[in-house]
């Protein structure tokens, strides 16, 4: 069950988009972080998490 107040928390990427541009090897992975929006709700940060590590494993 899901509170109201974690449907508002929020999430900010532009720390993982600094590591992808510094650290990551052109490629899906990194495109894919740095076609996030700057933040990002909790729901969609562990749904988009679930896709970078199918990704990293890929590579």
């Amino acid at each position: 069950m899901q509170t109201s107040e974690n449907a508002q928390k929020r999430i900010a990427l532009s720390n993982m988009k600094k590591f992808a541009l510094q650290g990551l090897q052109r490629g899906p992975l990194r495109d894919d972080i740095l076609s996030q929006p700057d933040e990002v709700t909790a729901e969609e940060f562990l749904a988009s998490a679930r896709v970078w590590l199918r990704l990293a494993n890929a590579g």
